[in-house]
């Protein structure tokens, strides 16, 4: 059984894998002004009963959480029944979620050995970023031939996670000719945008249009539109760190300016080891086509943060969690 946010992409995956999926309502608590506070208070308090009764109806044997306000009340109801935790930790430092249940669980699963720190020895075990295995398995050749990209001309896939990034998005609207002329695009744009996007490309000559792939989300395809870039462009969210060292490309991350600064750090992790150029949404307008295209020429640079990130790569982290959940 799947507890999640109700109308959210995790109800929409969940139920084309035919997992029961349980749709709750939680907001942040930080940050907030007083009225949002107390109306998403009164939010927490209710999920917290709900979820009490989702678990006495399903009787888990242990419960995985990833982290979030959705996940606090699942934590909270399934620790008064005393069932087992495991909290997997995607992101380099702990949220407020986590910091306030991670002492209910029995263990934290953690990415990367920079994460040890944040808990006592022996209460996390460093597991890898869990990602599908299509990321694996998935080959550029297979990637390109699955969008008819041209093979002798450079691909780029921007991505702004899965309510798509207002800032990437006109970047490349505003720019599209001068990118379509040197590199071809996917863009994962979400719901918003895609019009202004589509309506930018019917208004560009066939030869340009034929190099702009526009999609509002993708789910099953999302690995082959990866694997098939010579750079990503995207924000730096918490799959940011397993899915492109899975697929093994270099990217331009530009984090967002929220969520207590986790995009910064995880776009930082990733440029200081070599495999990813950070840049910053205030700069894009004067700094994002000539850091994109001077990448794309650079292919001596190319191959060295390939290499870099594929070394991120950890292809056993979900049988490590794996192992985690069987052993409590």
């Amino acid at each position: 059984m799947y507890i999640g946010r109700e109308g959210g992409p995790e109800q929409r995956i969940a139920s084309n894998l035919q997992i029961p999926f349980v749709g709750t309502r939680v907001g942040g608590l930080r940050s907030l002004g007083a009225a949002t506070q107390a109306r998403n208070l009164s939010h927490l308090i209710r999920a917290s009963r709900f979820a009490a009764e989702a678990i006495a109806k399903f009787r888990p044997n242990v419960v995985l959480a990833t982290g979030g306000y959705v996940s606090a009340p699942v934590l909270w109801a399934a620790w008064r029944k005393k069932i087992p935790i495991i909290i997997e930790l995607p992101d380099l430092e702990p949220g407020w979620a986590i910091q306030a249940t991670w002492r209910l669980s029995k263990q934290v699963a953690v990415s990367f050995d920079d994460v040890l720190k944040f808990f006592p020895r022996g209460r996390a075990t460093v597991t890898g970023y869990p990602v599908r295995a299509e990321f694996y398995q998935a080959t550029r050749q297979a990637g390109r031939a699955h969008f008819q990209l041209d093979t002798q001309m450079p691909v780029v896939t921007v991505f702004g996670g899965s309510q798509g990034a207002h800032a990437l998005n006109e970047i490349v609207r505003t720019n599209l000719r001068t990118l379509l002329a040197v590199t071809q695009i996917i863009h994962i744009s979400g719901a918003k945008d895609r019009a202004d996007l589509e309506s930018e490309r019917a208004q560009l000559e066939p030869a340009l249009a034929r190099n702009y792939r526009v999609f509002e989300y993708l789910t099953e395809d999302m690995p082959l539109a990866l694997v098939a870039a010579d750079v990503i462009v995207a924000r730096a969210g918490a799959a940011t760190l397993g899915e492109f060292p899975a697929v093994g490309v270099p990217s331009i991350l530009v984090p967002g300016l929220f969520a207590q600064g986790h995009q910064e750090k995880n776009a930082a992790f990733l440029a200081q080891r070599g495999a990813a150029i950070e840049l910053d949404e205030r700069k894009l307008t004067s700094e994002f086509v000539p850091t994109l295209t001077q990448l794309l020429r650079d292919q001596a640079r190319l191959a060295a943060m390939t290499t870099a990130v594929k070394r991120l790569a950890r292809p056993d982290a979900a049988k490590n969690i794996a192992a985690l959940l069987q052993g409590v």
